[in-house]
């Protein structure tokens, strides 16, 4: 790839003023930039990383396929839409005139056509060179048009910003241009289609309030200062000063309001390695898997299980994720300011087909109870709602000691959040799978694991409580309530709970988490592909019918027979135990007569 610098120059340097300019330098360590590759190629120091700005086409030449685009709508302007006061050369549209001579743009916003890693996309930059990156009616518009050229090409949109926010100049016409652009998304999104936004320095005010915080996948650069208000009014507005990195994109990150930080010589990969997964393979009709479900069982006392489900070398969701995907792409947090890491989403690729994966991290050792909060519940939601939204697969892998019964937690509204996860998985309208991979715990399992079919590690358990806080209320030791509360996963399977079982190797899945990764792998490819043969109508009706139908019922006559036949049993088992104990009486008080009992 030429550098960007050689790509966009416009014309040869006077050999005399070249010999007299002066060596360029890092703004922020100083470093000598000459010579350097990095900063040819990318306009990023080599000695610190710091990222120079890049105009709107410097931009495009980093991230889109070399003489792919083509800019569309250079021809739309709004100069003066309020003929906004002021004389002369220091006019509103004595400034634009002037921004567009100097930038070589029409305005701030540059949309077009282009591929990236061989995707055909809609791209769009808002270069802050051009006033701030502001937006205006004209770069409103342009912005709106672009997604609708992408809902009607049916591509993908990259929008990369930086920008300071709305125009003043333009008025209320440049704060409308917030809802004008965002119908046109709300357009694009339901047609299934992916939109990402790279922010770089800076990305602050309504633009970021608005179209940016749209996205599906939001990336940063470095550094970069990202937030809705201007770092001006937030030291205004703190008295002690703004702690170290604040306002950045890493903070942003670490809060889980941005999915991830790429350094611009990645980003290009990066972003072509998402279009890679979002362009949704499909399975194969005859995709491998075996035939049918896991039928022979380990057989294990349950409580035997239950100590297996958490042993300290379980492979954890994170591990297994890792292990049966080819690329991975991890979703950070529900945009709330909490990235709860007990539970971990993202997309990635399984035998070739794009999926989002959802699984509960439960550490086995020191790191954390795996409790999880409000934060954890609602980024699940919000990966189940992209999925139906973009028609991927989903896959939970569930493995949780519970929802967090704090106080913090229920403050923050942790019943809302676990009712809300729980029905956006039943509402995705693609295929979804959920794994019982160790110990499914109460409601906090149960929110992740209502799907259209559901699997159990041979050595999982199930359980509406733990054995040994049911044995704290019930009668015998938490190993007796186990093998009561049927949560092996071959109970699970005679209860119509899980459809099928998976093998563990060896003693269990602590013993080699390659081989059972492999064996998890094979059983949800499989399931999916069984899946994907059926029609979304059958498969909604299906799955409603299936939680709909859980637990055996009666009709009210056989209803009303077997609740007199229970009264009945009820009653004689009363008697009977009322004359037992009239007979221990009378031979502790006659002991020599011999009754028998």
């Amino acid at each position: 790839m030429k550098g960007i610098r050689s790509i966009l120059r416009r014309g040869e340097e006077h050999p005399e003023a070249a010999g007299q300019r002066q060596p360029e330098r890092c703004l922020a360590c100083g470093a000598l930039l000459e010579g350097s590759r990095l900063y040819e190629r990318f306009r990023v120091c080599h000695a610190c990383g710091f990222h120079f700005h890049l105009t709107a086409l410097e931009r495009i030449a980093t991230l889109a396929d070399l003489g792919t685009f083509h800019e569309d709508d250079r021809g739309i302007s709004a100069i003066d839409p309020l003929s906004f006061p002021g004389g002369g050369r220091h006019s509103y549209r004595s400034r634009v005139i002037q921004e567009q001579r100097r930038t070589r743009l029409t305005e701030a916003a540059v949309t077009g056509r282009a591929a990236i890693g061989g995707h055909d996309v809609v791209i769009g930059v808002v270069d802050f060179a051009f006033l701030g990156g502001s937006i205006g009616v004209a770069a409103g518009e342009r912005l709106a048009r672009a997604f609708e050229r992408a809902r009607a090409r049916r591509v993908p949109v990259v929008l990369v910003c930086s920008t300071s926010g709305t125009r003043m100049q333009e008025g209320l016409l440049a704060l409308m241009q917030g809802p004008r652009i965002a119908v046109a998304i709300e357009q694009f999104a339901r047609e299934g289609l992916p939109y990402l936004c790279v922010l770089t320095d800076p990305t602050t005010g309504s633009a970021y309030a608005g179209f940016v915080n749209l996205a599906d996948i939001l990336i940063a650069e470095p550094n970069a200062l990202v937030g809705y208000a201007a770092l001006r009014a937030l030291e205004e507005t703190t008295k002690n000063g703004l702690p170290a990195g604040a306002h950045t994109s890493e903070a942003h990150l670490q809060h889980g309001l941005i999915d991830a930080v790429v350094a611009r010589p990645q980003l290009r990969e990066t972003v072509a390695g998402l279009l890679d997964l979002l362009s949704r393979g499909r399975l194969p009709e005859g995709s491998p898997g075996g035939q049918g479900g896991h039928l022979q069982h380990t057989p294990r006392p349950a409580w035997q299980q239950v100590q297996l489900s958490r042993h300290e070398n379980r492979p954890t969701a994170r591990e297994f994720i890792e292990r049966m995907t080819t690329a991975f792409f991890e979703l950070r947090g529900d945009r709330s300011g909490i990235d709860d890491r007990a539970v971990v989403a993202g997309i990635g690729a399984i035998d070739g087909e794009a999926a989002v994966f959802v699984g509960q991290v439960r550490p086995h050792s020191g790191d954390g109870n795996g409790l999880i909060g409000p934060a954890g519940f609602r980024k699940a939601e919000r990966a189940f709602r992209l999925a139906s939204r973009l028609g991927l697969p989903v896959v939970t892998l569930v493995d949780t000691a519970g929802a967090d019964p704090s106080l913090a937690a229920e403050e923050a509204g942790q019943g809302h959040a676990v009712a809300r996860c729980m029905a956006a998985m039943l509402a995705v309208q693609s295929p979804t799978v959920a794994v019982i991979t160790g110990e499914g715990n109460s409601e906090a399992a149960m929110a992740m694991a209502t799907a259209d079919r559901v699997l159990m590690l041979d050595n999982a358990v199930y359980e509406v409580v733990r054995p040994e806080d049911a044995a704290a209320v019930l009668e015998g030791g938490p190993a007796e309530v186990a093998e009561r509360l049927r949560l092996t996963s071959h109970d699970c399977l005679r209860l119509g709970i899980v459809d099928h079982t998976v093998p563990e190797p060896g003693e269990g899945a602590h013993t080699n988490h390659a081989e059972a990764a492999a064996l998890l792998r094979r059983a949800i490819t499989r399931e999916l592909a069984r899946l994907r043969r059926m029609r979304q109508k059958r498969r909604l009706e299906a799955r409603y019918a299936r939680y709909r139908e859980t637990g055996s019922t009666r009709s009210r006559i056989r209803g009303r027979l077997e609740r007199r036949w229970a009264h009945l049993q009820d009653r004689i088992g009363g008697a009977l135990d009322r004359l037992r104990g009239r007979a221990f009486r009378r031979r502790a008080d006659f002991p020599d007569e011999g009754i028998p009992v």
